[in-house]
């Protein structure tokens, strides 16, 4: 019989950064589970519904978000009942592997669907969709800014060294003017105006 492993253990994956990627880069349709990181920052925001968000100016921020868990998705028949679903699995039937609180309001849930990626507020009831919420091309943003030289280098790549600065080709010529005098016009010979 073949062994069971945790979605940790097949990606080697152990921190909310390393579980976003796996999630965002994973091969096979996916979701995560992301919840609030305790703290001063979001201690108003636990457990709030979405219009007690709207009312207080504020929108969910993935900043303010960890991955507490990541898997595969189950085969399901339309996303509101994989949705429920899923609230239910991490309501009742935890599994082994999960460390986060019960799926409460406030939480997230990100479905990654054919490479396309979808977040749903838990809501006092349902779920609300988060359009905004994650975008693929950025989510390393906070990590990387935590450990990059010059913030002007956000692609992916951590502390990749200086940034050149490029210059537009108009300074260019300007300088380049600057530098080298314009030639002088030439005289006419004044034999030629006889």
């Amino acid at each position: 019989m073949n062994k069971i492993q945790k979605w940790d253990e097949v990606n080697g994956n152990t921190t909310p950064e390393e579980k976003m990627t796996a999630f965002l880069e994973s091969a096979t349709d996916s979701y995560a589970i992301l919840q609030l990181r305790r703290g001063e920052d979001t201690r108003d925001e636990q457990f709030m519904s979405y219009s007690y968000l709207q009312r207080n100016g504020k929108e969910p921020d993935i900043d303010h978000y960890e991955v507490v868990y990541a898997a595969a998705l189950p085969a399901y028949r339309n996303q509101t009942q994989l949705l429920e679903g899923l609230y239910e699995k991490f309501n009742i039937d935890h599994p082994s592997d999960f460390r986060g609180h019960s799926l409460s309001v406030s939480d997230i849930v990100a479905l990654r669907v054919n490479g396309v990626v979808s977040s749903h507020y838990v809501d006092s009831f349902g779920f609300k969709e988060l359009p905004e919420f994650i975008k693929p091309e950025n989510y390393l943003k906070a990590a990387e800014m935590s450990m990059e030289d010059d913030y002007g280098m956000l692609d992916g790549i951590i502390n990749n060294g200086p940034r050149d600065e490029k210059r537009s080709v108009l300074e260019q010529l300007k300088e380049k003017a600057a530098e080298t005098p314009a030639p002088l016009p030439a005289k006419k010979d004044e034999r030629e105006l006889v």
